[in-house]
């Protein structure tokens, strides 16, 4: 008798759990054309999906290509792109594989896939000379990859607070059925909560960045990318295709905050470890969120960095 009243309070468990996972998806909308169409934007159809794009600046400026982070999309860049492209630069941004506007494909998020669809998308916008690559926390590891397997297609190399390996991450989220049911109870909230203190204080229109944030986390896919990205070794060890740029004739530019929680100073020496001749600017109390932080600064460096002959 005990057991069949622990029984059917057991299954009674599982259906209110169920109840609540369901009850608190917030992935309501499906992204595809016809929404696309209302959205905007520009877009190319790549061998895993979709990837939502923009070109900013003139037609024959020097190209500069942005790969953002792990969760923040393209708009990230904002700042630099309007200073870029208002200094002459041609200016590429997009949205990762689950991200913002591009697909979230039902496949391995990881290092490959990043560094697949930035080689697909360049190629398919027609980019055969050397361009100027930039990369922010994931986005560094991913534009580090590139350069390393594709070292005659980057001229120089620009890497703020950029992810080598370590990246602290609850191990809760790994484990199958359980990590699924943390990220849809907490895991949005965590994420919401991480974006607004990297953007806390940036005085640019910050309830429409995070309406932004919010409405990519209810298309479809979303949760199930970022899990994906946690288990995989996108957010793994870089630190062969550090050592293998370290190997390269390559001018690299490192921009980090000293009060970087995420991106460590123990990381920031390893990389310049691997690469002796990388030229850091380390600004002093600033944190993971340096791109809003004090972006003149950021712009001014990169732009005089890429402007230089040498």
């Amino acid at each position: 008798m005990k057991l069949k009243w622990f029984a059917g309070l057991f299954s009674l468990l599982i259906i209110l759990l169920v109840m609540i996972y369901l009850i608190l998806n917030p992935e309501k909308t499906e992204l595809n054309a016809t929404l696309r169409k209302k959205l905007g934007g520009t877009y190319l159809s790549l061998s895993n999906g979709v990837t939502h794009y923009r070109i900013d600046g003139p037609e024959n400026g020097q190209v500069v290509v942005l790969v953002h982070g792990g969760t923040v999309p393209s708009w990230c860049w904002d700042e630099q792109i309007r200073a870029l492209s208002g200094a002459g630069f041609k200016v590429l941004s997009y949205d990762k594989y689950g991200r913002g506007y591009s697909d979230r494909p039902d496949i391995v998020y990881d290092q490959k896939l990043y560094q697949k669809q930035l080689f697909e998308l360049v190629n398919k916008l027609g980019f055969t000379q050397p361009f100027n690559l930039i990369g922010v926390s994931l986005g560094g590891g991913t534009a580090v990859n590139f350069t390393a397997n594709y070292p005659d297609r980057i001229r120089k190399l620009i890497l703020i607070s950029p992810l080598i390996r370590n990246y602290k991450i609850s191990s809760l989220f790994r484990i199958p059925v359980f990590g699924e049911f943390m990220a849809r109870v907490i895991g949005i909230r965590v994420i919401t909560d991480r974006f607004k203190s990297l953007y806390e204080g940036y005085p640019a229109e910050p309830d429409k960045y995070l309406k932004l944030f919010i409405e990519q986390t209810t298309y479809k896919g979303f949760q199930r990318s970022l899990l994906s990205m946690i288990r995989n070794d996108a957010l793994g060890d870089y630190s062969s295709a550090y050592q293998a740029v370290g190997k390269q004739k390559r001018k690299i530019l490192l921009i980090w905050g000293t009060a970087d929680s995420e991106i460590t100073e123990v990381m920031i020496n390893e990389i310049r470890d691997f690469i002796p001749d990388t030229k850091l600017i380390a600004l002093e109390g600033v944190g993971h969120g340096i791109l809003t932080k004090q972006p003149d600064k950021i712009n001014s460096f990169i732009i005089n960095f890429l402007h230089k002959d040498n």
